[in-house]
Protein backbone atom coordinates (compact mmCIF):
# COMPACT_ATOMS: atom_id res chain seq x y z
CA UNK A 1 0.00 0.00 0.00
CA UNK A 2 3.26 2.29 1.12
CA UNK A 3 4.56 1.37 -2.52
CA UNK A 4 1.16 2.51 -4.19
CA UNK A 5 1.58 5.96 -2.81
CA UNK A 6 4.85 6.44 -3.12
CA UNK A 7 3.79 5.51 -6.98
CA UNK A 8 0.77 7.97 -7.41
CA UNK A 9 2.79 10.73 -5.42
CA UNK A 10 5.58 10.51 -8.05
CA UNK A 11 3.48 10.25 -10.76
CA UNK A 12 1.31 13.27 -10.12
CA UNK A 13 4.75 15.18 -9.60
CA UNK A 14 5.81 13.87 -12.87
CA UNK A 15 2.60 15.19 -14.41
CA UNK A 16 2.87 18.75 -12.88
CA UNK A 17 6.96 18.98 -14.00
CA UNK A 18 5.83 17.45 -17.63
CA UNK A 19 3.39 20.61 -17.67
CA UNK A 20 5.63 23.11 -16.49
CA UNK A 21 8.26 22.11 -18.64
CA UNK A 22 5.38 22.40 -21.81
CA UNK A 23 3.68 25.90 -20.23
CA UNK A 24 7.77 27.50 -20.26
CA UNK A 25 8.75 26.23 -23.36
CA UNK A 26 5.37 26.07 -25.36
CA UNK A 27 6.32 30.42 -26.31
CA UNK A 28 9.56 30.16 -26.56
CA UNK A 29 8.60 27.26 -29.72
CA UNK A 30 5.96 29.25 -30.46
CA UNK A 31 7.82 32.27 -30.78
CA UNK A 32 10.76 30.71 -33.07
CA UNK A 33 7.82 29.66 -35.27
CA UNK A 34 6.43 33.06 -35.78
CA UNK A 35 9.98 34.18 -36.99
CA UNK A 36 9.39 32.24 -40.21
CA UNK A 37 6.48 32.32 -42.65
CA UNK A 38 4.60 29.16 -44.06
CA UNK A 39 3.77 30.50 -47.58
CA UNK A 40 4.54 28.12 -50.52
CA UNK A 41 6.46 29.24 -53.66
CA UNK A 42 3.38 30.27 -55.22
CA UNK A 43 2.21 31.96 -52.84
CA UNK A 44 5.16 33.85 -52.26
CA UNK A 45 5.23 35.46 -56.17
CA UNK A 46 1.51 36.53 -55.46
CA UNK A 47 2.41 38.73 -52.80
CA UNK A 48 5.38 39.49 -54.26
CA UNK A 49 6.92 40.78 -50.22
CA UNK A 50 10.56 40.49 -48.83
CA UNK A 51 11.01 37.67 -45.97
CA UNK A 52 10.90 39.72 -43.41
CA UNK A 53 7.76 41.45 -44.56
CA UNK A 54 5.89 38.15 -45.25
CA UNK A 55 6.38 36.60 -41.77
CA UNK A 56 5.37 40.12 -40.84
CA UNK A 57 1.69 40.03 -42.80
CA UNK A 58 1.33 36.18 -41.37
CA UNK A 59 1.96 36.71 -37.80
CA UNK A 60 -0.26 39.62 -38.27
CA UNK A 61 -3.12 38.03 -39.79
CA UNK A 62 -2.86 34.21 -38.72
CA UNK A 63 -0.81 33.62 -35.95
CA UNK A 64 0.21 36.30 -33.02
CA UNK A 65 -3.10 38.12 -33.55
CA UNK A 66 -5.61 36.06 -34.98
CA UNK A 67 -7.90 36.72 -32.13
CA UNK A 68 -11.70 37.80 -31.44
CA UNK A 69 -13.75 39.37 -29.10
CA UNK A 70 -17.55 38.72 -28.68
CA UNK A 71 -20.10 41.39 -30.07
CA UNK A 72 -23.28 41.26 -28.76
CA UNK A 73 -25.67 40.70 -31.55
CA UNK A 74 -23.67 40.36 -33.88
CA UNK A 75 -21.19 37.44 -32.87
CA UNK A 76 -17.72 38.17 -33.01
CA UNK A 77 -14.79 40.81 -34.24
CA UNK A 78 -11.40 40.42 -34.87
CA UNK A 79 -9.44 42.18 -31.59
CA UNK A 80 -8.07 46.21 -32.38
CA UNK A 81 -4.70 45.65 -34.30
CA UNK A 82 -1.87 47.91 -34.94
CA UNK A 83 0.98 46.61 -36.97
CA UNK A 84 2.68 47.28 -40.29
CA UNK A 85 0.49 45.66 -42.74
CA UNK A 86 -2.39 44.99 -40.39
CA UNK A 87 -4.19 47.94 -38.91
CA UNK A 88 -8.16 47.43 -37.65
CA UNK A 89 -10.77 48.90 -34.89
CA UNK A 90 -13.93 47.57 -34.13
CA UNK A 91 -15.00 51.35 -34.65
CA UNK A 92 -13.64 52.45 -38.00
CA UNK A 93 -12.77 48.51 -39.64
CA UNK A 94 -9.62 47.82 -41.51
CA UNK A 95 -7.49 51.01 -42.30
CA UNK A 96 -8.06 52.72 -45.44
CA UNK A 97 -5.88 56.06 -46.57
CA UNK A 98 -9.58 57.63 -46.61
CA UNK A 99 -9.66 61.29 -47.20
CA UNK A 100 -10.14 63.64 -44.72
CA UNK A 101 -13.48 65.61 -45.45
CA UNK A 102 -15.87 63.47 -47.08
CA UNK A 103 -19.53 64.09 -48.39
CA UNK A 104 -20.46 60.47 -48.41
CA UNK A 105 -19.35 57.52 -46.62
CA UNK A 106 -18.99 53.68 -48.69
CA UNK A 107 -19.07 50.60 -46.16
CA UNK A 108 -18.25 47.59 -47.33
CA UNK A 109 -19.54 44.46 -45.41
CA UNK A 110 -18.36 40.95 -45.74
CA UNK A 111 -16.27 38.06 -44.53
CA UNK A 112 -12.40 37.36 -44.23
CA UNK A 113 -12.31 37.85 -48.02
CA UNK A 114 -13.55 41.36 -47.38
CA UNK A 115 -11.29 42.34 -44.66
CA UNK A 116 -8.72 40.94 -47.08
CA UNK A 117 -6.54 38.06 -44.73
CA UNK A 118 -3.45 37.30 -46.44
CA UNK A 119 -3.09 40.92 -48.01
CA UNK A 120 -1.67 44.00 -46.44
CA UNK A 121 -4.20 47.04 -45.63
CA UNK A 122 -3.29 48.80 -48.72
CA UNK A 123 -4.53 45.79 -51.05
CA UNK A 124 -7.82 44.75 -49.65
CA UNK A 125 -11.11 45.42 -52.04
CA UNK A 126 -11.84 48.25 -49.89
CA UNK A 127 -8.36 49.72 -50.05
CA UNK A 128 -8.73 49.63 -53.94
CA UNK A 129 -12.21 50.92 -54.02
CA UNK A 130 -11.42 53.65 -52.18
CA UNK A 131 -8.47 54.63 -55.27
CA UNK A 132 -10.30 56.29 -58.52
CA UNK A 133 -12.84 57.92 -56.34
CA UNK A 134 -13.10 61.51 -55.99
CA UNK A 135 -12.14 63.52 -52.62
CA UNK A 136 -15.72 63.61 -51.32
CA UNK A 137 -16.13 60.15 -50.57
CA UNK A 138 -14.63 57.75 -47.85
CA UNK A 139 -14.46 54.02 -47.96
CA UNK A 140 -14.87 52.11 -44.69
CA UNK A 141 -13.52 48.03 -44.75
CA UNK A 142 -16.05 46.42 -42.13
CA UNK A 143 -15.21 42.67 -43.29
CA UNK A 144 -15.16 40.20 -40.47
CA UNK A 145 -13.60 36.64 -40.57
CA UNK A 146 -16.19 34.39 -40.91
CA UNK A 147 -19.14 36.77 -41.50
CA UNK A 148 -22.12 35.41 -43.37
CA UNK A 149 -25.27 37.54 -44.40
CA UNK A 150 -27.52 37.60 -41.50
CA UNK A 151 -24.23 38.88 -39.34
CA UNK A 152 -23.34 41.76 -41.91
CA UNK A 153 -27.09 42.82 -41.73
CA UNK A 154 -27.15 43.10 -38.17
CA UNK A 155 -23.59 44.60 -37.90
CA UNK A 156 -25.11 47.42 -40.41
CA UNK A 157 -27.78 47.80 -38.49
CA UNK A 158 -25.59 48.28 -35.32
CA UNK A 159 -24.16 51.33 -36.71
CA UNK A 160 -27.06 52.90 -38.21
CA UNK A 161 -28.68 52.18 -34.73
CA UNK A 162 -25.32 54.56 -33.51
CA UNK A 163 -26.54 56.98 -35.52
CA UNK A 164 -23.95 56.22 -38.17
CA UNK A 165 -24.65 58.40 -41.67
CA UNK A 166 -23.76 55.31 -44.19
CA UNK A 167 -24.58 56.65 -48.00
CA UNK A 168 -23.53 53.17 -49.59
CA UNK A 169 -23.48 49.76 -48.51
CA UNK A 170 -21.57 47.37 -50.27
CA UNK A 171 -22.09 43.73 -49.07
CA UNK A 172 -20.11 41.05 -50.80
CA UNK A 173 -21.54 37.53 -50.17
CA UNK A 174 -21.10 33.82 -50.40
CA UNK A 175 -18.44 31.99 -49.71
CA UNK A 176 -19.46 32.18 -45.82
CA UNK A 177 -23.41 31.74 -46.38
CA UNK A 178 -24.86 29.01 -44.27
CA UNK A 179 -27.54 27.86 -42.13
CA UNK A 180 -26.40 26.91 -38.99
CA UNK A 181 -25.78 30.35 -37.07
CA UNK A 182 -21.79 31.35 -37.40
CA UNK A 183 -18.51 30.53 -36.81
CA UNK A 184 -18.36 30.59 -32.89
CA UNK A 185 -22.34 29.48 -32.58
CA UNK A 186 -21.27 26.46 -31.04
CA UNK A 187 -18.84 27.45 -28.27
CA UNK A 188 -21.68 30.33 -27.76
CA UNK A 189 -24.59 28.82 -26.81
CA UNK A 190 -22.29 26.22 -24.91
CA UNK A 191 -21.08 28.89 -22.97
CA UNK A 192 -24.46 29.74 -22.20
CA UNK A 193 -25.88 26.74 -21.68
CA UNK A 194 -23.23 26.58 -18.58
CA UNK A 195 -24.38 29.68 -16.90
CA UNK A 196 -27.74 28.40 -17.09
CA UNK A 197 -27.01 25.30 -14.74
CA UNK A 198 -27.36 24.72 -11.65
CA UNK A 199 -24.54 25.28 -9.30
CA UNK A 200 -24.03 21.53 -8.13
CA UNK A 201 -23.85 20.77 -11.64
CA UNK A 202 -20.93 23.41 -11.97
CA UNK A 203 -17.70 21.06 -10.73
CA UNK A 204 -17.82 19.06 -13.89
CA UNK A 205 -17.36 22.15 -16.30
CA UNK A 206 -14.78 23.54 -13.98
CA UNK A 207 -13.17 20.02 -14.10
CA UNK A 208 -13.09 19.74 -17.97
CA UNK A 209 -12.10 23.64 -18.54
CA UNK A 210 -8.88 22.37 -15.93
CA UNK A 211 -8.13 19.64 -17.86
CA UNK A 212 -8.49 21.43 -21.37
CA UNK A 213 -6.24 24.29 -19.93
CA UNK A 214 -3.16 22.08 -19.11
CA UNK A 215 -0.63 22.44 -21.36
CA UNK A 216 -0.26 18.77 -22.18
CA UNK A 217 -3.82 18.55 -23.02
CA UNK A 218 -2.90 21.39 -25.54
CA UNK A 219 0.14 19.47 -26.78
CA UNK A 220 -2.23 16.47 -27.82
CA UNK A 221 -4.96 18.30 -29.27
CA UNK A 222 -2.34 20.56 -31.37
CA UNK A 223 -0.37 17.22 -33.03
CA UNK A 224 -2.59 14.38 -32.03
CA UNK A 225 -6.01 15.27 -32.85
CA UNK A 226 -6.49 16.36 -36.47
CA UNK A 227 -10.20 17.92 -35.75
CA UNK A 228 -9.17 20.06 -33.43
CA UNK A 229 -9.47 23.20 -35.78
CA UNK A 230 -12.31 22.19 -37.29
CA UNK A 231 -14.53 20.94 -33.84
CA UNK A 232 -13.66 24.76 -32.84
CA UNK A 233 -15.25 26.45 -36.03
CA UNK A 234 -18.41 24.61 -35.60
CA UNK A 235 -18.33 21.65 -38.83
CA UNK A 236 -21.96 21.53 -38.76
CA UNK A 237 -22.65 24.94 -39.74
CA UNK A 238 -20.51 24.35 -42.95
CA UNK A 239 -22.79 21.72 -44.09
CA UNK A 240 -24.74 22.25 -47.53
CA UNK A 241 -26.93 19.03 -46.75
CA UNK A 242 -27.78 20.61 -43.06
CA UNK A 243 -29.04 23.34 -44.90
CA UNK A 244 -31.32 20.96 -47.58
CA UNK A 245 -32.85 19.75 -43.91
CA UNK A 246 -33.96 23.19 -42.29
CA UNK A 247 -34.31 25.57 -45.52
CA UNK A 248 -32.41 25.64 -49.35
CA UNK A 249 -29.42 27.73 -48.74
CA UNK A 250 -30.49 29.91 -52.09
CA UNK A 251 -33.84 30.28 -50.00
CA UNK A 252 -32.29 31.28 -47.19
CA UNK A 253 -30.01 33.85 -48.84
CA UNK A 254 -33.08 35.64 -50.34
CA UNK A 255 -34.80 36.27 -47.28
CA UNK A 256 -32.08 37.36 -45.93
CA UNK A 257 -31.95 39.74 -48.93
CA UNK A 258 -35.30 41.01 -48.50
CA UNK A 259 -34.76 42.12 -44.68
CA UNK A 260 -31.66 43.72 -45.65
CA UNK A 261 -33.70 45.61 -48.65
CA UNK A 262 -35.81 46.45 -45.59
CA UNK A 263 -33.09 47.73 -43.48
CA UNK A 264 -31.47 49.64 -46.55
CA UNK A 265 -34.67 51.35 -47.54
CA UNK A 266 -35.76 52.40 -44.14
CA UNK A 267 -32.48 54.31 -43.73
CA UNK A 268 -32.43 55.47 -47.13
CA UNK A 269 -29.35 53.48 -47.63
CA UNK A 270 -28.54 52.75 -51.18
CA UNK A 271 -27.29 48.88 -50.45
CA UNK A 272 -25.93 46.54 -53.41
CA UNK A 273 -24.89 43.18 -52.62
CA UNK A 274 -22.40 41.20 -54.80
CA UNK A 275 -22.26 37.47 -55.32
CA UNK A 276 -18.18 37.04 -55.01
CA UNK A 277 -15.98 35.18 -56.96
CA UNK A 278 -16.26 31.75 -55.58
CA UNK A 279 -13.20 29.16 -56.04
CA UNK A 280 -14.38 26.07 -58.56
CA UNK A 281 -16.96 28.36 -59.84
CA UNK A 282 -14.82 31.66 -61.18
CA UNK A 283 -10.69 32.42 -61.49
CA UNK A 284 -7.72 30.18 -61.48
CA UNK A 285 -6.98 28.11 -58.61
CA UNK A 286 -4.62 28.02 -56.30
CA UNK A 287 -2.36 25.31 -55.52
CA UNK A 288 -3.20 24.71 -52.30
CA UNK A 289 -6.83 24.49 -52.73
CA UNK A 290 -8.19 20.39 -52.38
CA UNK A 291 -10.59 18.76 -54.45
CA UNK A 292 -12.84 18.48 -51.67
CA UNK A 293 -12.94 22.69 -50.73
CA UNK A 294 -13.03 23.30 -54.31
CA UNK A 295 -15.92 21.00 -55.30
CA UNK A 296 -17.44 22.40 -52.56
CA UNK A 297 -17.63 25.71 -53.04
CA UNK A 298 -18.77 25.33 -57.09
CA UNK A 299 -21.84 23.34 -55.62
CA UNK A 300 -22.42 26.84 -53.07
CA UNK A 301 -22.16 28.60 -55.65
CA UNK A 302 -24.14 26.20 -58.09
CA UNK A 303 -27.13 27.10 -54.95
CA UNK A 304 -26.88 30.33 -54.11
CA UNK A 305 -26.88 32.21 -58.09
CA UNK A 306 -30.77 30.15 -58.04
CA UNK A 307 -31.58 33.21 -55.37
CA UNK A 308 -34.27 34.94 -56.35
CA UNK A 309 -33.03 38.96 -54.95
CA UNK A 310 -31.53 41.77 -55.63
CA UNK A 311 -27.88 40.95 -56.09
CA UNK A 312 -25.31 41.27 -58.64
CA UNK A 313 -23.29 37.90 -59.50
CA UNK A 314 -19.58 39.07 -60.33
CA UNK A 315 -17.98 35.94 -60.68
CA UNK A 316 -17.12 36.06 -64.58
CA UNK A 317 -14.86 38.70 -64.07
CA UNK A 318 -12.29 36.29 -63.00
CA UNK A 319 -12.94 34.33 -65.87
CA UNK A 320 -10.35 35.10 -68.64
CA UNK A 321 -8.27 35.87 -65.46
CA UNK A 322 -4.89 33.68 -66.45
CA UNK A 323 -2.95 34.06 -63.50
CA UNK A 324 -3.86 32.64 -59.76
CA UNK A 325 -6.95 34.00 -58.38
CA UNK A 326 -6.76 32.78 -55.06
CA UNK A 327 -3.93 33.48 -52.37
CA UNK A 328 -4.87 29.66 -50.56
CA UNK A 329 -8.48 27.89 -50.64
CA UNK A 330 -10.75 31.20 -50.61
CA UNK A 331 -9.32 34.13 -50.13
CA UNK A 332 -8.06 36.57 -52.96
CA UNK A 333 -4.69 37.59 -54.60
CA UNK A 334 -4.21 41.52 -54.07
CA UNK A 335 -4.68 41.11 -58.04
CA UNK A 336 -8.30 39.73 -57.67
CA UNK A 337 -9.32 42.22 -55.27
CA UNK A 338 -8.29 45.21 -57.42
CA UNK A 339 -10.33 43.19 -60.34
CA UNK A 340 -13.28 42.93 -57.91
CA UNK A 341 -12.84 46.90 -56.91
CA UNK A 342 -12.81 47.83 -60.33
CA UNK A 343 -15.86 45.90 -61.32
CA UNK A 344 -17.52 47.52 -58.32
CA UNK A 345 -16.45 50.92 -59.24
CA UNK A 346 -17.99 50.56 -62.61
CA UNK A 347 -21.36 48.94 -61.56
CA UNK A 348 -22.38 51.55 -58.75
CA UNK A 349 -20.13 54.90 -60.27
CA UNK A 350 -19.41 54.30 -63.43
CA UNK A 351 -15.99 54.67 -63.00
Amino acid sequence: MKNLGIIILNTLILFIIINVLIGFTWPIVSDLKNKEHSYNDEQIKLLDLNENDLVLLQNETWRKDYKFIFVPFIGHSEIDKKGKFVNFTIKNGRAINRPKNCEKNIYVYGGSTTFGYNVTDYQTIAAYLQQGLRNDKCVYNHGRAGFNSTQENNLIFSHLEEGRKIDFAIFLDGVNEVCGGHQFANQLEANFSKLMEKPYYLWKDSTRTFVYSLPLYQLYLKFFDSDWLTNVNNKEYLSLETCEKKIPLNVLFENRLKLRNSICVSFKVNCYTFLQPMPGASGKRSSSITVESEKFFKKKYSILKKTKGNFIDINYILNANNNVSYIDNVHYTPETNEKIAQEIKKIIFNR
